[in-house]
């Protein structure tokens, strides 16, 4: 083979050689560039969704805001306090004896809260404890307008009120059904903290069905939120991501005063019953069955010969109460009424509190190992069931008499007291002869008399012994201080 011939064989391998390296490298790019590409197309569009979603979800609570912000309303009161006359001393009374009176000037207690407008008319829903009282009211509108208003009802009992002002075409907040809200959800608190009207903040519902967060005899149902509530928020609304009213902002709780991620709300279904009866009829009536009832625990219910703790206790039947003319006797357990289920004392004490006097209702008791039915006709709950608990007939409890309330020791108390052994005052009337002699509420009465008292049962019966006019001795324990306590029951 000639030179010529091998020289065109080699450039020709040559040539190929580069080629499959050329195209190699070509076929690499590519794979290269189409997979960076790849990688472009899904990468991108995450974040370009992310942004998106962040702003949907940013816009959601701006156009909630611009919606619910024009029907909260400030709330301003003015109560006038006229001091009691007092009495001064002057130099020569040193000496001679005898007191000038004087009476001070009256002051103004102002406070504040928040409101809800319910009608267009201007119906306003509030909380009970920002009107108390109050002898003038005014209503700021987002739209700067201050307007006057008038109490149309109260209901010290769920912390509810309603007033009125004059006006037309108002910018009203459309009820939600609270019993949708679940656990989790987002909601928006609107409001004025401090004042700063028209405020909003969010969180979500952190519990629902919330009881014993106020004292007294509230009918409660909270919804728990950790939304940002402080003073002045009272009254306000909480809603949902639909701009639908789902709560009345009612209280806090506080170890400081302010937020601490914990505030409750009325739950919109018992506003708008309790708003619509206090329009209407300007006031509350409530069913009263007339007994005295607390929760059963595993023990108790297994002593009992029940399968669970689901049920009621009747621990007394009151003395001229509803009851005492029913079938209804002490240790039965309420299991059902009008065929639904209850579990608790609060379950059932609202639900009787949710019919109006005159109703007949059924109740399904357990009693000695047989259920049974139990119909009865409610009364009207009055304005101090304690004291209609503590009577005999006619008379008055000397205990009421008195100034105080006492109720058996709970779980809560026990690490107060370690004797475990008395009542506790549960409540001191202000100006009685019980908080004239010291008695404070929290304190334990263990003796009346030198006879020893575990419960209430037994202090009722020892103190139903003495007369007006007659004196009572009470050992009362504070912390780890003992003392005896001398009150005469006052002579009517």
């Amino acid at each position: 083979m000639s030179e010529t011939k091998r020289y065109g064989k080699l450039t020709i391998v040559v040539l190929l050689v580069l080629g499959m390296v050329l195209g190699g490298l070509f076929v690499s790019n590519i794979d290269l560039l189409s997979e960076r590409q790849s990688i472009g197309r899904s990468f991108m569009p995450v974040v370009s969704a992310d942004q998106r979603s962040l702003q949907e979800f940013s816009e959601t609570f701006a156009r909630i805001a611009e919606k619910v912000k024009p029907s909260v309303v400030l709330i301003r009161s003015k109560r006038v306090v006229r001091a009691a006359q007092q009495q001064l001393r002057n130099p020569f009374e040193e000496f001679f004896g005898g007191t000038t009176p004087r009476r001070q000037e009256p002051r103004t207690d102002r406070g504040l809260g928040s409101g809800v407008i319910v009608s267009e008319d201007g119906y306003i829903l509030t909380n009970n404890h920002v009107v108390d009282k109050a002898d003038e009211l005014t209503v700021y509108l987002s739209d700067e307008r201050e307007l006057k208003a008038e109490v149309v009802g109260t209901d010290p009992r769920t912390d509810l009120a309603v007033i009125k002002v004059n006006s037309d075409d108002l910018p009203v907040l459309s009820f939600g059904d609270s019993e949708q809200l679940r656990v989790g959800e987002w909601v928006m608190a609107v409001g004025n903290p401090f004042g700063l009207s028209h405020t909003v903040t969010a969180g979500i519902v952190s519990a629902k069905g919330r009881k014993s967060v106020l004292g007294g005899d509230s009918y409660q149902n909270f919804i728990q939120t950790d939304a940002a509530i402080n003073p002045g928020n009272s009254g306000g609304a909480l809603v949902d991501l639909e701009g639908n009213l789902m709560g009345i902002n009612t209280a806090i709780y506080s170890r400081t005063g302010g937020y601490q991620g914990i505030g409750f709300a009325v739950p919109a279904n018992m506003a708008r019953d309790i708003m619509t009866r206090l329009i209407e009829d300007g006031k509350i009536t409530r069913g009263f069955l007339g007994v005295e009832i607390s929760d059963l625990d595993a023990d108790l219910a297994a002593s009992m010969g029940l399968d669970d703790d689901k049920g009621v206790l009747i621990a007394n039947v009151i003395k001229g109460g509803p009851a005492v003319d029913s079938d209804i006797q002490k240790d039965d357990v309420v299991l059902a009424l009008n065929g639904i289920e209850v579990e608790d004392s609060d379950a059932l004490r609202n639900r009787i509190a949710d019919f109006q006097p005159g109703t007949e209702i059924e109740l399904e008791i357990y009693r000695d190992g047989r259920r049974k039915m139990v119909e009865i006709e409610l009364g009207e709950l009055p304005d101090n069931p304690s004291q209609l608990a503590s009577s005999e007939g006619p008379e008055k409890s000397p205990a009421s008499n008195i100034g105080i309330d006492v109720m058996n020791i709970s779980r809560e108390w026990t690490r107060y007291y370690e004797m475990g052994s008395g009542v506790v005052i549960a409540k001191v009337v202000a100006g009685s002869v019980a908080e004239d002699k010291g008695l404070r509420r929290g304190e334990l009465i263990t003796e009346v008399n030198g006879e020893p008292v575990s419960n209430v049962r037994e202090f009722v019966s020892i103190i139903r012994q003495f007369d007006a006019g007659e004196a009572i001795r009470f050992r009362v324990q504070r912390g780890e201080q003992q003392r005896l306590v001398g009150i005469r029951i006052p002579v009517e």
